[in-house]
């Protein structure tokens, strides 16, 4: 199937579906738990400002 792939077996997840780490208020831990539930891989980005 399409969605068996190195990366979904390599991270354990159902799909190859990464939702990108957006920072800036963008992404939050909400969408994040809400794409890793559905079997995706959610990423939460963060900044840095020195």
């Amino acid at each position: 199937m399409w969605y068996e792939t190195s990366i979904s077996e390599r991270f354990g997840i159902n799909y190859p579906i990464v939702q990108a780490g957006m920072a800036g208020g963008s992404t939050t831990a909400e969408l994040v738990a809400s794409v890793s539930n559905a079997g995706g891989l959610g990423t939460l980005g963060l900044v840095y400002d020195a």
